[in-house]
């Protein structure tokens, strides 16, 4: 049975854009007394709002997206938007919208944040239901990733935790190393990740072993690949040839 897509509720988008405001008055660039001045309450009742103390009301919640000159769209997540369009999409088959990331995935760019996208990719729904956290991904330019899948330039990731730290050597990952974006199959060892696939006779392109002291393997492990293949934006990409990746573990 697909899984339901994600409900746009008032209480975390309320706690977002708390963390927003927080955010900006560590970083100094806002202060709690220009804040209430700007929305026009007091500044002790903006500092208990800011703090948790008060509940923030939706009077004051429209008042501070006024202020910030944000809607509440941009505090949902790409999961979520995708949802409410799945939900509302006039369509005789259901569709799954999946957000396509900001940015290309590979050594040369800085990897996309998984939260931002640049656009939905409209899949049908039999095809993507099983998908907890689907992303689509363009590629960048990876020779040692072109040897293996000629031809492929996007990506579709499953980006749950549960799955993709289930590390098995027979799929492939989105990793982030160095800054950039890597797809390698991988082996978990205590304290590493062994990447595969790279004892050629030429130099590897990319890194052999990733240690974990002071991180942890999701910092690493941004995405489980579950096809490649061409743009999905010109064709249908599940329908189209491409390269399928293994299932997940099927307790996942």
């Amino acid at each position: 049975m697909p899984w339901p897509p994600p409900q746009v509720s008032f209480e975390p988008l309320f706690q977002r854009l708390l963390e927003r405001l927080r955010f900006q008055i560590a970083a100094g660039s806002l202060t709690v007394r220009r804040l209430a001045r700007e929305i026009d309450v007091s500044q002790p009742h903006m500092q208990n709002v800011v703090s948790g103390k008060r509940a923030l009301t939706v009077e004051l919640a429209d008042r501070l997206l006024e202020f910030l000159r944000i809607s509440p769209f941009d505090l949902a997540t790409g999961a979520e938007l995708g949802g409410a369009l799945e939900r509302v999409a006039p369509t005789p088959e259901p569709i799954r919208y999946v957000p396509l990331l900001a940015g290309p995935l590979g050594p040369a760019h800085p990897f996309p944040e998984l939260g931002g996208n640049a656009g939905w990719i409209p899949l049908p729904a039999h095809s993507s239901g099983e998908l907890r956290q689907p992303v689509f991904a363009e590629l960048g330019a990876d020779a040692e990733l072109a040897t293996q899948f000629p031809g492929a330039t996007c990506a579709l990731l499953e980006t749950s935790l549960a799955v993709r730290l289930q590390v098995r050597i027979d799929a492939w990952y989105a990793i982030r190393w160095g800054g950039g974006g890597w797809l390698r199959r991988l082996r978990y060892e205590p304290g590493r990740l062994v990447v595969l696939g790279q004892e050629g006779l030429r130099p590897a392109i990319g890194p052999d072993w990733i240690e974990l002291q002071g991180s942890t393997a999701d910092a690493h492990i941004r995405g489980l690949v579950v096809w490649m293949g061409g743009d999905p934006r010109r064709i249908n990409p599940l329908a189209q040839s491409g390269y399928l990746m293994p299932p997940p573990a099927a307790d996942s």
